[in-house]
Protein backbone atom coordinates (compact mmCIF):
# COMPACT_ATOMS: atom_id res chain seq x y z
CA UNK A 1 0.00 0.00 0.00
CA UNK A 2 1.52 3.29 -1.23
CA UNK A 3 0.09 6.98 -1.45
CA UNK A 4 2.29 7.51 -4.83
CA UNK A 5 0.11 7.63 -7.11
CA UNK A 6 2.04 6.54 -10.89
CA UNK A 7 0.28 6.76 -14.24
CA UNK A 8 1.91 4.00 -16.10
CA UNK A 9 1.57 4.67 -20.04
CA UNK A 10 -0.33 1.74 -21.82
CA UNK A 11 2.22 -0.60 -23.62
CA UNK A 12 3.54 0.92 -27.36
CA UNK A 13 2.98 -2.73 -28.00
CA UNK A 14 -0.29 -3.62 -29.89
CA UNK A 15 -3.05 -4.30 -27.42
CA UNK A 16 -4.06 -8.03 -26.46
CA UNK A 17 -7.07 -9.33 -25.19
CA UNK A 18 -7.44 -12.21 -23.11
CA UNK A 19 -8.23 -15.66 -24.66
CA UNK A 20 -9.89 -17.69 -21.92
CA UNK A 21 -10.63 -16.68 -19.00
CA UNK A 22 -7.66 -17.75 -16.23
CA UNK A 23 -7.86 -17.39 -12.44
CA UNK A 24 -4.75 -17.45 -9.67
CA UNK A 25 -4.13 -17.20 -6.69
CA UNK A 26 -0.88 -16.42 -4.76
CA UNK A 27 -0.17 -16.47 -0.62
CA UNK A 28 0.60 -13.88 1.51
CA UNK A 29 3.67 -14.02 3.81
CA UNK A 30 5.25 -13.90 7.36
CA UNK A 31 8.86 -13.43 7.79
CA UNK A 32 10.46 -15.03 11.00
CA UNK A 33 13.65 -13.26 11.03
CA UNK A 34 15.79 -10.38 9.27
CA UNK A 35 12.85 -8.39 7.94
CA UNK A 36 14.24 -4.93 6.85
CA UNK A 37 17.69 -6.52 5.76
CA UNK A 38 16.69 -6.82 2.23
CA UNK A 39 16.59 -3.00 1.90
CA UNK A 40 19.89 -1.05 1.78
CA UNK A 41 21.83 0.03 3.64
CA UNK A 42 23.78 -3.38 2.80
CA UNK A 43 26.77 -3.93 5.10
CA UNK A 44 29.65 -5.03 2.45
CA UNK A 45 30.96 -8.82 2.20
CA UNK A 46 27.01 -9.56 4.22
CA UNK A 47 23.84 -10.10 1.84
CA UNK A 48 20.79 -9.41 3.72
CA UNK A 49 19.02 -12.40 4.67
CA UNK A 50 15.23 -13.15 5.49
CA UNK A 51 14.09 -16.20 6.70
CA UNK A 52 10.04 -17.00 6.08
CA UNK A 53 6.80 -18.64 5.06
CA UNK A 54 4.21 -18.20 2.40
CA UNK A 55 0.58 -18.53 4.15
CA UNK A 56 -2.55 -20.04 3.11
CA UNK A 57 -3.96 -16.36 3.22
CA UNK A 58 -4.18 -15.88 -0.30
CA UNK A 59 -5.12 -13.20 -2.90
CA UNK A 60 -7.20 -14.17 -5.96
CA UNK A 61 -7.12 -12.83 -9.63
CA UNK A 62 -9.32 -13.11 -12.26
CA UNK A 63 -8.83 -12.23 -15.79
CA UNK A 64 -11.92 -12.72 -18.73
CA UNK A 65 -12.31 -11.51 -21.69
CA UNK A 66 -14.45 -8.31 -21.90
CA UNK A 67 -16.64 -5.83 -24.46
CA UNK A 68 -14.02 -5.36 -27.12
CA UNK A 69 -12.47 -1.27 -26.57
CA UNK A 70 -13.12 -1.70 -22.84
CA UNK A 71 -11.36 -2.59 -19.24
CA UNK A 72 -12.85 -3.07 -16.42
CA UNK A 73 -10.93 -3.48 -12.85
CA UNK A 74 -12.76 -5.08 -9.63
CA UNK A 75 -11.54 -5.10 -6.33
CA UNK A 76 -14.23 -6.03 -4.10
CA UNK A 77 -12.90 -5.85 -0.71
CA UNK A 78 -12.83 -2.12 -0.90
CA UNK A 79 -16.18 -2.26 -3.11
CA UNK A 80 -14.84 -0.15 -5.86
CA UNK A 81 -15.15 -0.67 -9.52
CA UNK A 82 -13.69 0.86 -12.57
CA UNK A 83 -14.86 0.62 -16.72
CA UNK A 84 -12.58 3.04 -18.74
CA UNK A 85 -12.33 2.56 -22.79
CA UNK A 86 -9.39 1.85 -24.04
CA UNK A 87 -6.79 3.86 -24.65
CA UNK A 88 -8.50 6.32 -21.91
CA UNK A 89 -5.72 7.60 -19.38
CA UNK A 90 -5.28 4.43 -16.79
CA UNK A 91 -7.21 5.14 -13.81
CA UNK A 92 -6.04 7.26 -11.09
CA UNK A 93 -7.54 5.95 -7.87
CA UNK A 94 -4.99 4.93 -6.16
CA UNK A 95 -6.80 1.53 -4.93
CA UNK A 96 -6.10 0.41 -8.80
CA UNK A 97 -2.59 1.96 -9.75
CA UNK A 98 -1.05 -1.82 -9.03
CA UNK A 99 -3.41 -3.60 -11.81
CA UNK A 100 -3.37 -1.01 -14.42
CA UNK A 101 0.49 -1.11 -14.04
CA UNK A 102 0.34 -5.19 -14.92
CA UNK A 103 -1.82 -3.94 -17.89
CA UNK A 104 -0.09 -1.88 -19.07
CA UNK A 105 3.34 -4.14 -18.47
CA UNK A 106 1.49 -7.12 -19.98
CA UNK A 107 -0.20 -5.50 -23.19
CA UNK A 108 -3.21 -6.79 -21.89
CA UNK A 109 -5.34 -3.94 -22.41
CA UNK A 110 -8.26 -3.90 -24.74
CA UNK A 111 -11.18 -5.92 -23.95
CA UNK A 112 -9.81 -7.58 -20.33
CA UNK A 113 -11.94 -7.83 -16.82
CA UNK A 114 -9.76 -8.08 -13.93
CA UNK A 115 -10.74 -8.51 -10.71
CA UNK A 116 -8.84 -9.64 -7.28
CA UNK A 117 -10.31 -10.77 -4.62
CA UNK A 118 -8.96 -11.27 -0.54
CA UNK A 119 -10.14 -11.26 3.12
CA UNK A 120 -7.20 -8.94 4.18
CA UNK A 121 -7.54 -5.46 3.13
CA UNK A 122 -4.38 -3.44 2.18
CA UNK A 123 -1.68 -2.40 4.61
CA UNK A 124 -1.88 -5.49 6.67
CA UNK A 125 1.84 -6.40 6.59
CA UNK A 126 1.53 -9.71 5.34
CA UNK A 127 2.44 -8.77 1.75
CA UNK A 128 -0.76 -8.56 0.41
CA UNK A 129 0.32 -6.23 -2.72
CA UNK A 130 2.89 -8.38 -3.88
CA UNK A 131 0.33 -11.23 -3.95
CA UNK A 132 -2.18 -9.40 -5.72
CA UNK A 133 0.92 -7.98 -8.08
CA UNK A 134 1.89 -12.10 -8.27
CA UNK A 135 -1.25 -13.48 -8.83
CA UNK A 136 -2.81 -11.10 -11.27
CA UNK A 137 0.88 -10.92 -14.00
CA UNK A 138 0.40 -14.78 -14.00
CA UNK A 139 -3.78 -14.92 -14.62
CA UNK A 140 -3.32 -12.39 -17.45
CA UNK A 141 -0.43 -14.02 -19.14
CA UNK A 142 -1.83 -17.63 -18.75
CA UNK A 143 -5.13 -15.66 -20.38
CA UNK A 144 -3.07 -15.33 -23.56
CA UNK A 145 -1.30 -18.44 -23.45
CA UNK A 146 2.21 -17.10 -21.70
CA UNK A 147 3.63 -18.90 -18.79
CA UNK A 148 6.74 -17.80 -16.84
CA UNK A 149 8.68 -19.56 -14.10
CA UNK A 150 7.92 -18.39 -10.20
CA UNK A 151 11.24 -16.48 -10.14
CA UNK A 152 10.61 -14.40 -13.32
CA UNK A 153 6.74 -13.55 -11.89
CA UNK A 154 8.51 -12.76 -8.81
CA UNK A 155 11.43 -10.03 -10.06
CA UNK A 156 8.37 -8.90 -12.76
CA UNK A 157 6.11 -7.45 -9.73
CA UNK A 158 9.11 -6.50 -7.95
CA UNK A 159 10.09 -4.07 -10.77
CA UNK A 160 6.35 -3.47 -11.05
CA UNK A 161 6.38 -1.68 -7.44
CA UNK A 162 9.75 -0.51 -6.85
CA UNK A 163 10.08 0.68 -10.92
CA UNK A 164 6.94 1.37 -11.97
CA UNK A 165 5.09 2.97 -8.90
CA UNK A 166 8.57 4.01 -7.33
CA UNK A 167 7.02 2.17 -4.17
CA UNK A 168 9.85 1.87 -1.50
CA UNK A 169 10.07 -1.57 -1.30
CA UNK A 170 12.14 -4.93 -0.96
CA UNK A 171 11.94 -7.54 -2.85
CA UNK A 172 10.77 -10.98 -0.50
CA UNK A 173 6.93 -10.59 -0.27
CA UNK A 174 7.38 -11.32 -3.85
CA UNK A 175 9.23 -14.22 -3.55
CA UNK A 176 6.99 -15.86 -0.87
CA UNK A 177 4.05 -15.35 -2.95
CA UNK A 178 5.74 -16.43 -6.24
CA UNK A 179 7.74 -19.82 -5.09
CA UNK A 180 5.88 -20.62 -1.72
CA UNK A 181 7.22 -22.66 0.81
CA UNK A 182 9.72 -21.95 3.54
CA UNK A 183 12.78 -19.76 1.79
CA UNK A 184 15.94 -18.78 3.24
CA UNK A 185 16.68 -15.73 1.30
CA UNK A 186 19.79 -13.16 0.20
CA UNK A 187 20.08 -9.91 -0.53
CA UNK A 188 22.39 -7.28 -1.76
CA UNK A 189 22.52 -4.21 -4.22
CA UNK A 190 21.24 -5.73 -7.05
CA UNK A 191 18.35 -7.29 -5.27
CA UNK A 192 17.64 -11.16 -3.94
CA UNK A 193 20.90 -13.59 -5.18
CA UNK A 194 19.91 -16.61 -3.18
CA UNK A 195 16.78 -18.72 -2.39
CA UNK A 196 16.84 -21.66 -0.53
CA UNK A 197 14.16 -23.90 0.47
CA UNK A 198 13.79 -24.83 3.83
CA UNK A 199 11.49 -28.31 4.73
CA UNK A 200 11.58 -28.89 8.28
CA UNK A 201 11.06 -31.94 10.22
CA UNK A 202 7.41 -32.61 10.57
CA UNK A 203 6.95 -32.81 13.47
CA UNK A 204 9.19 -29.08 14.21
CA UNK A 205 6.79 -28.11 11.58
CA UNK A 206 3.75 -29.10 13.77
CA UNK A 207 5.06 -27.80 16.88
CA UNK A 208 5.94 -24.34 15.60
CA UNK A 209 2.87 -23.57 13.64
CA UNK A 210 0.92 -24.35 16.23
CA UNK A 211 1.88 -21.81 18.49
CA UNK A 212 2.10 -18.89 16.06
CA UNK A 213 -0.79 -16.41 16.48
CA UNK A 214 -0.86 -13.12 13.85
CA UNK A 215 -2.62 -10.10 15.83
CA UNK A 216 -4.68 -8.01 13.41
CA UNK A 217 -4.40 -4.39 15.24
CA UNK A 218 -7.06 -3.02 12.83
CA UNK A 219 -4.06 -0.45 11.91
CA UNK A 220 -3.75 -0.21 8.47
CA UNK A 221 -0.52 1.63 7.41
CA UNK A 222 1.16 2.58 4.24
CA UNK A 223 4.46 0.59 4.04
CA UNK A 224 6.46 3.10 1.62
CA UNK A 225 6.00 5.91 4.21
CA UNK A 226 6.95 3.61 7.17
CA UNK A 227 10.37 2.51 5.42
CA UNK A 228 10.90 6.26 4.27
CA UNK A 229 11.02 7.04 8.07
CA UNK A 230 13.46 5.04 9.29
CA UNK A 231 16.72 6.69 10.68
CA UNK A 232 19.52 5.29 7.95
CA UNK A 233 21.82 5.31 10.77
CA UNK A 234 19.82 3.02 12.84
CA UNK A 235 19.31 1.31 9.66
CA UNK A 236 22.72 0.40 9.44
CA UNK A 237 23.49 -0.28 13.26
CA UNK A 238 20.69 -3.12 12.50
CA UNK A 239 22.25 -4.88 10.01
CA UNK A 240 23.94 -7.18 11.59
CA UNK A 241 21.83 -8.35 13.86
CA UNK A 242 18.96 -9.04 11.43
CA UNK A 243 21.52 -10.74 9.33
CA UNK A 244 22.32 -13.23 12.52
CA UNK A 245 18.91 -13.75 13.85
CA UNK A 246 17.82 -15.05 10.54
CA UNK A 247 20.42 -17.73 10.45
CA UNK A 248 19.61 -18.68 13.68
CA UNK A 249 15.90 -19.09 12.96
CA UNK A 250 17.24 -20.65 9.44
CA UNK A 251 20.00 -23.24 11.86
CA UNK A 252 17.21 -24.27 13.65
CA UNK A 253 14.33 -25.10 11.23
CA UNK A 254 17.44 -27.05 9.43
CA UNK A 255 18.24 -29.05 12.46
CA UNK A 256 14.93 -29.36 14.33
CA UNK A 257 15.41 -26.98 17.60
CA UNK A 258 12.33 -24.90 18.21
CA UNK A 259 14.52 -23.05 20.79
CA UNK A 260 16.79 -22.08 18.59
CA UNK A 261 14.36 -20.45 16.11
CA UNK A 262 12.41 -18.63 18.70
CA UNK A 263 15.72 -17.32 19.88
CA UNK A 264 16.24 -16.29 16.74
CA UNK A 265 12.87 -14.87 16.22
CA UNK A 266 13.28 -12.73 19.90
CA UNK A 267 16.22 -11.64 18.49
CA UNK A 268 15.40 -10.21 15.06
CA UNK A 269 12.44 -8.71 16.98
CA UNK A 270 14.93 -6.69 19.63
CA UNK A 271 16.83 -5.37 16.18
CA UNK A 272 13.89 -3.88 14.42
CA UNK A 273 12.96 -2.29 17.38
CA UNK A 274 16.29 -0.54 17.53
CA UNK A 275 15.67 0.37 14.08
CA UNK A 276 13.05 1.99 14.22
CA UNK A 277 11.13 2.26 17.47
CA UNK A 278 8.04 4.53 16.53
CA UNK A 279 6.68 0.97 14.02
CA UNK A 280 7.02 -0.89 16.49
CA UNK A 281 4.75 1.22 19.08
CA UNK A 282 1.76 -1.20 18.78
CA UNK A 283 3.94 -4.37 19.30
CA UNK A 284 5.42 -3.22 22.57
CA UNK A 285 1.79 -1.92 23.14
CA UNK A 286 1.05 -5.43 22.82
CA UNK A 287 3.23 -6.96 24.15
CA UNK A 288 2.68 -4.79 27.75
CA UNK A 289 -1.20 -6.22 27.72
CA UNK A 290 0.07 -9.70 27.50
CA UNK A 291 2.28 -9.94 30.17
CA UNK A 292 1.63 -12.82 32.26
CA UNK A 293 0.58 -14.42 29.48
CA UNK A 294 3.29 -17.16 28.38
CA UNK A 295 4.02 -14.88 24.89
CA UNK A 296 7.91 -16.01 24.00
CA UNK A 297 7.94 -13.98 21.16
CA UNK A 298 6.42 -10.98 19.33
CA UNK A 299 6.99 -8.84 16.30
CA UNK A 300 5.50 -6.28 14.11
CA UNK A 301 5.04 -7.96 10.60
CA UNK A 302 6.07 -5.74 7.40
CA UNK A 303 7.41 -2.75 8.05
CA UNK A 304 5.37 -1.80 11.04
CA UNK A 305 3.29 0.95 12.58
CA UNK A 306 -0.20 -1.00 12.30
CA UNK A 307 -1.13 -3.90 10.45
CA UNK A 308 -0.60 -7.47 12.16
CA UNK A 309 1.96 -8.20 14.78
CA UNK A 310 3.32 -12.24 15.03
CA UNK A 311 2.72 -14.10 18.70
CA UNK A 312 4.48 -17.01 19.81
CA UNK A 313 3.41 -19.15 22.67
CA UNK A 314 2.47 -22.37 23.76
CA UNK A 315 -1.12 -23.69 23.26
CA UNK A 316 -2.03 -23.75 26.63
CA UNK A 317 -1.61 -20.25 26.50
CA UNK A 318 -3.62 -19.51 23.73
CA UNK A 319 -7.09 -19.28 25.58
CA UNK A 320 -5.63 -16.53 27.61
CA UNK A 321 -4.31 -14.74 25.17
CA UNK A 322 -7.51 -14.50 23.28
CA UNK A 323 -9.59 -13.91 26.37
CA UNK A 324 -7.56 -10.61 26.69
CA UNK A 325 -6.92 -9.75 22.97
CA UNK A 326 -10.64 -10.83 21.53
CA UNK A 327 -11.00 -13.59 18.87
CA UNK A 328 -11.84 -11.25 15.87
CA UNK A 329 -8.40 -10.14 16.52
CA UNK A 330 -6.54 -13.18 15.95
CA UNK A 331 -6.03 -15.33 12.74
CA UNK A 332 -4.08 -18.96 13.18
CA UNK A 333 -2.55 -19.65 9.09
CA UNK A 334 -1.08 -22.43 8.14
CA UNK A 335 2.42 -22.48 6.96
CA UNK A 336 4.72 -23.85 4.03
CA UNK A 337 1.71 -22.59 1.80
CA UNK A 338 2.25 -23.41 -2.02
CA UNK A 339 3.12 -20.57 -4.08
CA UNK A 340 1.32 -19.22 -6.83
CA UNK A 341 -1.18 -21.75 -9.05
CA UNK A 342 -3.70 -21.99 -11.51
CA UNK A 343 -6.60 -22.11 -10.22
CA UNK A 344 -9.32 -22.43 -13.36
CA UNK A 345 -8.60 -21.23 -16.83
Amino acid sequence: MNTCVAVIAPSSRTAKSPQRRAVASAPMRVSFAGGGSDLPPFIPGMPGRIVGTALDIRVRAVVEPFDRGWVRLELPVADQTVTRRWGDAPSRDIAFRLLEATLAHTGITDGVRVRVDTDVVPGAGLGGSAAAAVATLCALRWSVGEVKSPEDVAREASSLERDGLHIVCGSQDQLFAACGGILDLRFGEAGCIGIESINPDPTLLSQFGAGLLLVDTRVRRVSGDVLRRVDKAAALASVGELVAAAGDVATGLREGSLSQVLAGMRRSATAKLRRSPSANALAVELSERLTGKGVEVIRVCGAGAGGHVLVWAHQEHHASIVETLGATSIRRPALMAPGVRIEQD
